[in-house]
């Protein structure tokens, strides 16, 4: 018996994918965006100039767009647990690529963070950006978890898709 867009059904009563129950996808999936949330909210990025250290935390700068990102992705795949509609777990692939984007662009320039929390200060764009040359700056734990739980949360929500392509 199949439900339409969950796919096939088991003894359970809920559907499969490759063996795995598709709610556990979609849970794993909205583990992971937690822990996209949970990373935006901490330290991005450690600068250091001349012995002094500081840090800066994703709402600083771009956190709040993987904090947006990471709770429309927990809303999409509980909602699709709950509703039993595995193309919204998958839609959560959406925001959560989001997330990574940001992610990644993030790690590839740590100076980005330190621009935008100067200027948050009342420095001048030219004057952040040259002052942000001058730190010594390196990826903290926070930008990590953000990155480690949108690629999970990318993951399922690929799955999930899979799911909906299976039981078409």
């Amino acid at each position: 018996m199949t439900t339409p867009g969950y796919g096939v059904q088991n003894p359970s009563g809920q559907g499969s994918f490759g063996g795995q129950s598709y709610a556990n996808i979609s849970y794993a999936g909205a583990v992971a965006a937690v822990v996209v949330v949970i990373g935006s909210l901490l330290k991005w990025v450690k600068a250091e100039y001349e012995g002094e250290s500081a840090t800066a935390k994703g709402m600083d700068g771009d956190g709040v767009w993987t904090l947006i990102a990471g709770i429309v992705a927990i809303a999409l795949f509980l909602a699709g647990v709950f509703m039993q509609k595995a193309i919204l777990s998958a839609s959560a692939a959406v925001p959560s690529l989001v997330a990574l984007i940001v992610a990644v662009l993030n790690i590839a320039d740590t100076e980005r963070l330190v621009k935008a929390k100067l200027e948050d200060e009342g420095a001048s764009s030219s004057q952040a950006e040259q002052l942000a040359k001058a730190f010594d700056t390196s990826p903290s734990f926070g930008l990590y978890l953000v990155l480690i739980g949108a690629l999970v949360a990318v993951a399922a929500g690929v799955m999930a898709f899979l799911q909906t392509r299976r039981s078409s």
